[in-house]
């Protein structure tokens, strides 16, 4: 088992560094190998489904063994090291898996400037596709909170989970996938058979780890919010398109009392959504985090007892 020091250090250089620099981030490498793999392998946008489908999953396996296997190589060196060294480097490289401090800065600007909602509106579009032209205070806030809450288990809790499963190579590999969704997993022309098969894998690894951030919210929601009405927010969960986004989106605006709505598509809780409330869903996201590293820690300490401790 992972020892949780490694959880807790990786938890803390993402929150002091934050991302690493475009040339470096393992992210924006995967991104790139996507790109060239994408260019070299065919796609018909639709024309021939199966030779797309085929040609798609071709993309997703080649990135998943290049990433396996570079990983792996550096995972064997890291451990090699005397442990005073391997376990801060094993936890700074398994913080670039991370998006914690990156996704909290992001969906908060547009929450702070919303006063001034034209700066808010050119906040907002950094981190929503929609166009936000025409929203308004209610909508621009709806948005920022959506964003944050669909993202605690993409940008934290899924990468941690398979670490804690595979090490780097789990965390690697799951953050390869979700790139893979996020550049060819749309439902368009172009991409709806040849991104399918990597759409519905990062569906598939998110299922566990959307259910894990579900319940920690509830079971913290009295620090942030109604407990009660948490509970009642699982009658929504299955409001969005997406098998997983609903389970912490809808769990967090009903705890708040706040309305999370995307015009024409879905609408979570019946509460106004103000300023104030708003920020308190990044009080959920803490929370939420520090109840995932205490809960690993008693399951990993309670193993400890019955087997040789290990540091990876």
């Amino acid at each position: 088992m992972l020892n949780p020091i490694i959880l807790y250090l990786t938890i803390l250089f993402d929150r002091l560094l934050g991302e690493p620099p475009e040339k470096i981030h393992p992210t924006v490498l995967i991104g790139k190998l996507i790109l060239y793999l994408e260019r070299v392998l065919p796609n018909t946008e639709g024309k021939h489904k199966i030779l797309d489908f085929i040609s798609g999953s071709l993309l997703v396996i080649v990135t998943i063994l290049i990433v396996f296997i570079i990983i792996s190589f550096i995972e064997s060196l890291i451990i090699s090291l005397p442990f005073y060294l391997s376990i801060p480097l094993y936890s700074l490289i398994l913080s670039t898996t991370i998006g914690y401090k990156s996704l909290i800065e992001f969906c908060k600007a547009p929450i702070l400037k919303i006063d001034d909602l034209e700066e808010a509106k050119k906040e907002v579009r950094k981190i929503v596709s929609r166009d936000v032209s025409n929203l308004d205070r209610d909508h621009v806030l709806s948005a920022a909170v959506e964003s944050l809450t669909e993202n605690i288990t993409d940008s934290i809790i899924a990468p941690l989970f398979y670490a804690i499963l595979f090490g780097l190579k789990g965390a690697f590999i799951y953050r390869a996938v979700n790139t893979i969704d996020a550049m060819i997993g749309y439902k368009n022309k172009e991409y709806f058979y040849f991104g399918k098969f990597g759409a519905r894998l990062d569906d598939i690894l998110n299922l566990i780890p959307a259910r894990i951030s579900c319940s920690l919210l509830i079971l913290t929601s009295p620090l942030y919010g109604n407990f009660k009405k948490a509970l009642h927010g699982l009658r929504e969960v299955n409001k969005l398109e997406s098998p997983n986004s609903g389970y912490t989106m809808a769990i967090v605006a009903n705890a708040l009392d706040i309305t999370l709505e995307k015009i024409n598509y879905y609408k979570l809780g019946s509460g106004k959504i103000t300023k104030e409330k708003a920020l308190k869903a990044f009080l959920a996201v803490d929370l939420t985090v520090i109840a995932f590293l205490l809960l690993y820690t008693i399951i990993f300490l309670a193993f400890s007892f019955s087997s040789s401790f290990s540091y990876f």
